[in-house]
């Protein structure tokens, strides 16, 4: 049954000189026109590798490049009272001094200048909680709330979301040009609140994904195939480590939108969630080529361009997980993979695998890992930490062993 929606939306962008208004009627138009990522994602790719040049390999005073991750970790560091100065994205002297506080407090190895990622994730996983309504229910702030999230998450007890608006981008000041030898580290920092809102129901991936990364931290680091010892959990770390991929590279094109507030952006990636639910209820029931076949079928009846839709979807994505939005997440891998990017087909594998957002299906699991792994082996681009060569030898080791 199709859905029929009135709605006009303008987009702006920073590099567009006109608002497109657009009114849409029916499910396939509201596919085409409504989503942020459609017109304007598709002139994001287009411009991304020259804005990359602009905004994320430049430098200011201290030579450090400024990037939206380096802002992300400030802003937590900041959040929990690392003080790691103005959220500035140059992750120099001041940042790793509060790198390397968190480090101590947490009882990992000391090294500002080697943030690994799982110490980064849950860094950042327990300040989407912390803002999402940790904060409020237990009414402590800084440290202790940082400590009270992994006394939670030890003891399964940690809510993923509150129902709370959709976070703001995170801010980057404008860079200032400093003294040779100076970092800002007395600035105030402002803290924002998170998409980590709501979701579809059914067992939370933010909950699951804070307790792997504290169980990696307690492990001392990733699995690798030299000391892989569990493959369930080897998937599993993959599975999160895939996730926050998604959620950075998406927050990176999020920054280039201009004309939407990420309320307008949150509200429309939850509606093109419940209109791709259908093809999420199918994924444990049909064959991968199936599957494929009906988003086909549904993307071809909204009238835009495949780059139009993955652009869409590359930002739904993240927005879907961070909200714990299954629906949203799911049905944007499936439509990238439809669109002709196989490499996100890994996700619907870890979501059939462990049944977030899809009923368990480990059979159907197997067509989906085996189609983007050998997707790869073909020499199609890799979405998910792409510097590390071995990733898809230990996925399919991971594979075959936890058969």
């Amino acid at each position: 049954m199709i859905i029929r929606f009135i709605m006009t939306l303008g987009i702006a962008l920073s590099f567009a000189a006109t608002a497109p208004q657009i009114a849409r009627a029916d499910a396939g138009d509201f596919l085409g026109g409504a989503v942020v990522g459609g017109v304007a994602g598709y002139l994001i790719g287009k411009d991304q590798q020259k804005k990359k040049t602009q905004t994320t390999t430049r430098t200011y005073g201290s030579g450090i490049p400024s990037t939206s991750q380096g802002a992300q970790t400030q802003t937590a560091l900041n959040y929990f009272g690392y003080n790691a100065g103005r959220v500035d994205g140059q992750v120099g002297r001041g940042t790793r001094a509060a790198i390397e506080r968190y480090q101590v407090s947490m009882g990992y190895p000391v090294n500002g200048y080697d943030f690994q990622p799982y110490q980064r994730d849950f860094l950042m996983q327990a300040y989407y909680w912390g803002t999402s309504g940790g904060q409020a229910s237990t009414q402590l702030a800084g440290q202790p709330l940082l400590m009270e999230y992994r006394r939670q998450v030890q003891s399964g007890s940690a809510l993923a979301a509150a129902s709370q608006p959709p976070a703001q981008a995170i801010p980057v000041a404008t860079p200032q040009e400093t003294e040779p030898g100076t970092n800002a580290t007395d600035t105030e920092s402002a803290s924002l609140p998170s998409l980590f809102s709501g979701g579809t129901g059914g067992p939370s991936l933010a909950n699951r994904c804070s307790g792997v990364m504290l169980q990696t931290s307690t492990n001392g680091g990733y699995t690798t195939l030299s000391n892989m010892s569990d493959p369930d959990f080897a998937l599993s770390e993959q599975f999160c480590l895939a996730r926050s991929y998604a959620m950075a590279h998406g927050e990176d094109l999020m920054q280039d939108i201009q004309g939407l507030t990420p309320d307008q952006v949150s509200a429309q990636c939850d509606a093109y969630g419940g209109m791709l639910a259908p093809q999420v209820d199918t994924l444990s029931l049909s064959s991968k080529t199936d599957a494929e076949t009906q988003m086909r079928q549904l993307a071809l009846e909204s009238g835009l361009s495949p780059e139009d839709l993955a652009a869409t979807s590359k930002v739904c994505l993240a927005i879907g997980y961070r909200q714990d939005n299954m629906d949203t997440a799911v049905g944007s891998a499936l439509m990238l993979v439809a669109m002709g990017e196989p490499a996100y087909g890994e996700l619907i594998g870890h979501h059939l695998r462990e049944g977030f957002g899809v009923r368990e299906r480990p059979d159907l699991a197997m067509q989906w890992y085996d189609a983007s792994l050998s997707a790869l082996d073909a020499g199609s681009q890799a979405v998910f930490l792409p510097s590390q060569s071995d990733r898809p030898q230990l996925l399919r080791a991971a594979m075959m062993q936890a058969q």
